[in-house]
């Protein structure tokens, strides 16, 4: 493991060489910081590169020192969009999910308790395929684009995105946020699909179709290491 100071704090990373990469990119994993890096960059380079992040990664706080996350339980209430389910727990030598929101229950099969959170994550990414294909149908309709596709990710740090080809990407862990705040990544996703910039003219596109974005985007920056962690035993923080 390598060190740089953040804010006067040692912050542990790992680094990656690559030999096809051409620039220092810094992301998030469940064990920490990951830095990828060319090949034969001096580490005094890398570190200055990943100091000048500083701002970005003071954002995310919560995610430049993971913790263990408690274990799930069965009985326990899981955020799912504007409710909850509650996850129900039995011992099965084969690993399952079934998430059924109709009946506000995830229902795991798992072969010991190492495993629930994985089932969990697999029940919340099948459901967040679901539901976020069924919003890009319904606005892409009155927006007036075309996706080429969808896709179900865990980025940490980008809830959506929107390639130039009109691939769009989604975190699953939107699932556990107010249906009003995923929805608006949906929107803002879809937007780049007439406008592949941040500019004024796109974010004019964005308050059109979601007039109160910028609450969901307050609720996001303010709220996105609670999603991170999640699911887990703290409360979802409520929606201004």
């Amino acid at each position: 493991m390598h060190e740089v100071t953040i804010a006067g704090r040692t912050v542990p990373y790992r680094l990656v060489r690559n030999a096809r990469s051409r620039h220092v990119r810094i992301t998030f994993t469940p064990d920490g910081l990951r830095v990828s890096a060319p090949m034969r960059l001096p580490d005094r380079e890398i570190r200055r590169a990943v100091q000048s992040k500083e701002h970005w990664l003071l954002r995310h706080e919560a995610l430049l020192h993971p913790q263990v996350p408690e274990p799930l339980i069965d009985g326990q209430m899981l955020p799912f969009l504007d409710g909850a389910v509650e996850l129900g727990i039995r011992h099965s030598t084969r690993g399952s999910v079934r998430l059924r929101p109709d009946d506000a229950r995830m229902a795991v099969a798992a072969p010991g308790a190492d495993s629930v959170r994985a089932l969990v994550e697999r029940g919340y990414r099948g459901a967040a395929r679901d539901w976020f294909t069924l919003m890009c149908d319904h606005h892409a309709s009155h927006m007036d684009v075309a996706h080429a596709s969808i896709g179900i990710r865990d980025p940490h740090t980008r809830w959506g995105s929107c390639s130039a080809r009109g691939a769009l990407s989604f975190s699953w862990r939107l699932m556990m946020a107010p249906a009003r705040v995923a929805e608006y990544v949906v929107v803002h996703e879809m937007a780049h699909l007439t406008r592949l910039d941040h500019s004024p003219a796109f974010w004019d596109l964005v308050h059109h179709y979601s007039p109160d974005f910028e609450l969901d985007r307050r609720w996001l920056r303010d709220h996105g290491d609670w999603l991170s962690r999640a699911p887990g035993s703290t409360p979802r923080p409520p929606l201004d």
